[in-house]
């Protein structure tokens, strides 16, 4: 059996130096603990992969707090909700409304300074952008997408398969004002020997001239045929360059996709996510468009949307305020997703055409650098 010993002076002494020893790492982490604090920021970098990194930023990741409209393009609108809804959902303290009432009533808005982001289905008009200066709201002009303004009619309507840019000017242009029936265009298309219609009744629900769908469709197509880009003569017939204005127009896409379905041989135009959403459902024809008589008849869709072959596809931007970027962590966070990996799977994901690798990198320098100004996609 061992004997047990009393402890001596010397293992006394170990036993208290060991106990400061512990002592002193304790404090040391507590100290190192509390130097952190509460709400540490980070740096998130974009890599191009991963659902979770953002636009080159620094964020904090503490609760962000704030609310804030998003005005603009109608076309636009299912994109930008899209992601204001998700991330809403992992930021509860920032409050985002989203409304469409078309790209001009929204570029007002946001040259008086009302609305820190606008969407628009086309560039700034240069007086918009004067109205801006004027109002000292420098902007950032980032492209989002592609989209092809797609050329409707009834679901029922089996009379009409494809139509030519200039089949669209003798049958929306001004110089068809007062017509009710398709075949009233005959009398316009037969002085280039163009396209017969038939006698069917013609109801027209299209946008009106606060939508940016409405300015992108005149500039397309019948500003086109007035310029003499599809083939016709321009010197020995004048052309006008204006839509007609005796119509059904709505700002709400829905609104016009309802009078589309409610008149058998309806036309019309909207944004491709809204047509291919009615057509899916049973609502609305999809038309083929040929840029000249006897063209291909190309019918849209995402390929050929983003390859241009679809002869009526233009690009979708976000207007951003500049001081609102550089004082407004909620707006700033928010673009952030917009253009992260993850928030732009919200293009597509409602219908819309990505923009392709060169575009998208260009958009996200733009914003990372904010780069003030129009111009920047001429």
């Amino acid at each position: 059996m061992t004997e047990l010993l009393p402890p001596t002076r010397t293992d006394r002494v170990r036993a208290v130096v060991l106990v400061l020893v512990l002592l002193a790492v304790f404090a040391g982490v507590a100290a190192i603990v509390d130097s952190l604090g509460d709400e540490p920021t980070v740096v998130v970098q974009s890599t191009g992969s991963g659902d979770d990194d953002l636009v080159g930023s620094t964020v904090p990741t503490g609760p962000l707090e704030g609310s804030f409209l998003v005005s603009g393009s109608s076309t636009v609108y299912p994109i930008v909700l899209k992601q204001a809804e998700e991330f809403g959902d992992r930021n509860g303290g920032v409050a985002i409304s989203v409304e469409g009432p078309g790209s001009g009533d929204g570029a007002r808005k946001f040259c008086a300074g009302e609305v820190p982001i606008a969407n628009a289905s086309r560039l700034y008009k240069e007086e918009e952008i004067e109205i801006c200066e004027a109002n000292g709201i420098e902007f950032i002009e980032l492209r989002r997408g592609i989209d092809g303004i797609t050329v409707i009619t009834s679901a029922e309507n089996d009379m009409i398969d494809c139509v030519s840019f200039n089949d669209l000017y003798a049958l929306l242009s001004d110089e068809a004002f007062g017509s009710d029936s398709w075949s009233d265009a005959n009398a316009i298309t037969a002085a280039w020997d163009g396209t017969t219609f038939p006698d069917i009744p013609l109801e027209i629900f299209a946008p009106g001239q606060e939508s940016g769908t409405y300015d992108s469709f005149a500039e397309i197509v019948i500003d086109a045929v007035h310029a003499g880009k599809t083939g016709l003569d321009t010197e020995s017939r004048e052309f006008v360059d204006s839509i007609r204005n005796d119509y059904t127009a709505s700002t709400n896409d829905t609104v016009i996709l309802q009078g589309i379905e409610s008149s058998r041989f309806s036309l019309g135009w909207v944004g491709y996510a809204f047509a291919q959403e009615a057509s899916d459902g049973g609502t609305a024809r999809m038309l083929a468009v040929s840029k000249g008589d006897g063209g291909a008849c190309v019918e849209p869709s995402p390929e050929t949307i983003a390859d241009a072959s679809f002869p009526i596809a233009r690009f979708l931007y976000t207007y951003v305020n500049a001081d609102a970027a550089a004082n407004d962590p909620a707006v700033t966070a928010f673009v952030d997703y917009m253009l992260s990996d993850e928030g732009l799977n919200s293009v597509p994901a409602v219908g819309y055409v990505d923009l392709s690798p060169v575009d998208q990198t260009r958009t996200q320098t733009i914003w990372s650098s904010r780069l003030t100004g129009t111009g920047q996609w001429e």
